[in-house]
């Protein structure tokens, strides 16, 4: 008998070392380190943008482009943080955490966090695919369609989505 209960107390700390709760903080702490050296990238490149455009610093012939990225890798960053911060509230936090943050006082759920990053990744893929037209105007082709195509389909699907919830 005695080696059954040392099977169990063995579980017992196995179950209290393995709760989810400090793996998804770790995720979450990495993830937004990670969103964070997207900003840091973002900042540089919309730097170099505004540089080429006052005339500070001589580059490409469009400097509006590297604007563009800037806004999108900014974008992308947002979510990167969105993710991380979702993943927190929902594994570590609990009703009160971020009650504060408009964004983040709404997520309860898989379903809350997923339609935010939803709609973060459609705003995200839209200024990307602007960025297709505007870096090579005179290189259109009919296969650049397939990303607003891709994008119109996916807002679709994301009012669908958002009529069933209600």
């Amino acid at each position: 008998m005695p080696n059954i209960t040392k099977k169990k107390s063995f579980l017992s700390r196995f179950e209290s070392i393995f709760t989810l709760k400090y793996f998804a903080l770790i995720i979450s702490l990495l993830i937004m380190f990670s969103g964070l050296i997207a900003i840091a990238v973002g900042s540089i490149r919309l730097f170099k943008g505004f540089m080429e455009l006052t005339g500070l610093h001589e580059g490409t012939s469009h400097p509006g482009v590297h604007i563009i990225e800037a806004v999108d890798t900014l974008l992308f960053s947002l979510v990167i943080l969105v993710l991380g911060g979702g993943i927190f509230k929902l594994f570590v936090g609990n009703e009160n955490t971020f009650k504060e943050s408009i964004v983040f006082s709404k997520i309860k759920t898989f379903m809350d966090l997923k339609v935010l990053l939803w709609e973060t990744l459609l705003l995200t893929l839209t200024v990307w695919c602007s960025l297709g037209f505007f870096a090579r105007p005179k290189d259109l082709h009919y296969e650049q369609l397939i990303l607003p195509v891709t994008i119109v389909l996916l807002a679709l699907a994301l009012k669908l989505i958002r009529d069933i919830k209600r």
